[in-house]
């Protein structure tokens, strides 16, 4: 299997998931990588404002002396989860409501460090 396959095939394993609308890899420098992104947004703007608001929780974290396990970002409908993918990268799911966010964080965990190992 090829390096890009492995990933894709662990963001469609997150995809997979019941109430995962979208799930993408980006940056933690904000461009996009793979993945899908809400269709009503530009791709670039999401994958620049998911690294500019982990961006900030980091910032935040740091000063409070703690760790950063996830962000998340309530809406109406959907919720957007952002979780650190190693220190290069990030994956950020957009969820609908029912989403439990421990399946969704330990999920996302057990990709992690394949992605961490082909990238």
């Amino acid at each position: 299997m090829s390096e890009l396959s492995a990933v894709r095939s662990a963001l469609d394993r997150i995809r997979a998931e019941e109430h995962v609308r979208d799930v993408a890899l980006i940056s933690r420098e904000g461009m996009f990588v793979m993945g899908n992104t809400p269709e009503s947004t530009h791709r670039e703007t999401f994958s620049t404002m998911c690294a500019v608001i982990a961006g900030a929780g980091q910032t935040i974290t740091n000063e409070m002396k703690d760790r950063m396990e996830r962000i998340k970002v309530m809406m109406g409908e959907n919720d957007l989860v952002l979780i650190g993918a190693g220190p290069r990268y990030l994956i950020a799911v957009t969820v609908d409501r029912g989403m439990d966010d421990g399946r969704l964080v330990q999920e996302v965990r057990s990709v992690v460090e394949n992605i961490e190992n082909v990238l």
